[in-house]
């Protein structure tokens, strides 16, 4: 039986990405996905400005073949509240206080069955062995500490793969993380409908969120006339079966005030996709012989797009955490991974602490209009804000008591 150094469960961006940086570095890497690609997914396909320098260091042509791709560019994010007003916040203006620039003025938007391609033929160049149609199911112990996965192919064949060390980067519903033991949840929970839609009616170079009572809509260009459109509603919605969000999906948009009339169900391009529900992560990232990564470790609620850029963050700490544990040789306990859990948290705690507090006020409609309406009168604090979510400006800046203060008064 062949051991591996390394087994990624998931070939999303996380995975993909962990895979590329482990092998270039000489790690025997296999990768496994239960979907053959290139395949959809209900994601937002926003790239935040802080993703373009990862994928420059990620080198092997990645970002040159995102250029190459159908593609669309994204200067900012405008933030519709229930009433109707709305607020703009651009990655790069003179108007505003940052001390913090973006990389570039615009983030890509791309769409996930491109992306993912992209990234995994790279790993595949770089040397890892990748399986696609191959499901993971559980993972196998020795000593209490994770060896390796028992997989099943398409075609039912099962088997049995050893490594030093199992990375975990197989989304939201991550087996991975469930047999860990690992997940925890909490409110609010959302579920997303996502769609792809040509000729929308209004779509400039800005990224779109509108918030109501009864959930919200987001949307963006990935190029060529596509828009992706995302719905996303309580949980309590869906459970509840009041309504076939599929079935229904354009005449929930019709419902916010500045959506109405600029779809036409007909140009529907891609069937409506369903992801959630949301707010769910792991207790700790990483065990003896294994750690998890991206929307495996954790994923909030998509209102601030930061999905993707966490998962190749979070990728590059994977590796700068594993390249020099698996020089010392043998499985790779709990210990050798703690620099990964302590650098995990340093990267990412304000962004969690953002997320939980904006999806927190995107369910209060009252709260919503008050903070929109004090950011279409500062600008200011509008980029600062779009800024922080965007990844360029540090999270600590927006979560100052001062910053909220002027939210609010």
């Amino acid at each position: 039986m062949t051991r591996w150094d390394v087994i990624v469960v998931g070939g999303g961006p996380a995975g993909s990405t962990t895979a590329l940086l482990l092998a270039r570095a000489g790690a025997s890497v296999l990768l496994l996905d239960r979907a053959r690609f290139p395949r959809h997914k209900a994601c937002s396909e926003y790239l935040s400005p802080a993703t373009t320098p990862i994928l420059e260091r990620l080198g092997a042509g990645v970002l040159a073949a995102i250029e190459r791709a159908a593609h669309a560019k994204l200067y900012g994010m405008k933030v519709v509240a229930p009433s109707g007003v709305a607020m703009s916040g651009r990655f790069a203006s003179d108007r505003s206080d940052q001390r913090d620039a973006p990389p570039r003025p615009y983030s890509f938007a791309v769409s996930r069955a491109t992306f993912d391609m992209i990234l995994l033929r790279a790993a595949e160049r770089a040397g890892a062995v990748i399986r696609e149609a191959v499901a993971v199911e559980d993972l196998i112990w020795e000593d209490g500490a994770v060896t390796g996965v028992a997989s099943r192919s398409g075609d039912g064949r099962r088997e049995t793969c050893n490594a030093r060390v199992v990375v975990g980067a197989d989304g939201l519903h991550s087996v991975v993380a469930r047999r860990l033991g690992l997940l925890h949840t909490s409110p609010p929970r959302r579920i997303a409908f996502t769609a792809h839609v040509a000729g929308v009616a209004g779509v400039e170079g800005m990224g779109e969120l509108h918030v109501s009572h009864r959930g919200y809509v987001g949307l963006g260009s990935i190029g060529e006339d596509v828009t992706t459109v995302a719905l996303v509603v309580p949980l309590a919605a869906v459970r509840g079966r009041t309504q076939d969000f599929r079935r229904g999906f354009f005449a929930e948009l019709e419902r916010y005030p500045r959506l109405a009339g600029r779809f036409d169900r007909r140009r529907l391009v891609r069937d409506v996709l369903a992801t959630g529900p949301f707010a769910q992560w792991a207790r700790r990232p990483a065990v003896d012989g294994a750690l998890l990564v991206g929307d495996s470790a954790d994923f909030f609620d998509p209102f601030t797009g930061q999905g993707i850029y966490a998962a190749l963050r979070g990728a590059e700490l994977v590796a700068a955490c594993l390249i020099p544990a698996l020089e010392v040789g043998g499985p790779v306990a709990s210990a050798g991974l703690e620099p990964y859990v302590r650098a995990r948290r340093r990267e990412f705690a304000g962004k969690w602490a953002l997320e939980r507090l904006i999806g927190l006020g995107v369910g209060w409609p009252a709260l919503t209009e008050r903070v929109v309406g004090r950011l279409a009168r500062r600008p200011d604090l509008a980029d600062l804000l779009v800024g922080a979510t965007g990844n360029f400006v540090p999270a600590r800046r927006v979560l100052a008591a001062g910053f909220l203060a002027r939210l609010l008064w």
